[in-house]
């Protein structure tokens, strides 16, 4: 994870004032979810920020931007890789997992030494039950349970 920290610090540093949520199980991590082990960094923002973000991340952009019909993500895409790490950043207009509004529900989350913007657990959850990932939503569920 620490590689992953060290990663998460330069991109809060780059994006700073940018209105952005990471989401996905970088987000659940962070949250307290242990049993979760992030291979990727996924971040949500507006189309507008996207192209910000890339100009601020440009040395690292692996894929340029796209727009994504598939599987309803209706989102522009682009993809970055920072040590070895992929980081996905999505610029939603209309995903069917994530409303238009999502990034009005960000949290601020102390993870380390860090201060990550986030969706809540709970907006994890329904994102993950949409997918179709029943295992990684019911991992949150019981960890909101204890």
């Amino acid at each position: 994870m620490e590689k992953l920290n060290k990663i998460l610090e330069l991109i809060t540093s780059k994006l700073k004032g940018l209105n952005y949520a990471f989401i996905g199980s970088i987000s659940v991590k962070a949250q307290g979810v242990k049993e979760i082990k992030p291979r990727d960094i996924d971040i949500l923002t507006t189309p507008e920020e996207l192209k910000t973000i890339v100009e601020k991340l440009k040395e690292h952009q692996t894929k340029e931007v796209y727009f994504d019909e598939s599987n309803g993500r209706n989102s522009y895409r682009t993809f970055f890789e920072i040590d070895g790490i992929e980081i996905e950043v999505l610029g939603n207009v209309n995903n069917v997992v994530r409303s238009k509004n999502s990034l009005d529900k960000k949290i601020i989350v102390k993870h380390d030494d860090l201060e990550l913007s986030c969706l809540p657990l709970k907006e994890e959850i329904t994102a993950y039950e949409k997918m179709g990932r029943k295992d990684k939503a019911d991992m949150i569920k019981n960890f909101l349970d204890d």
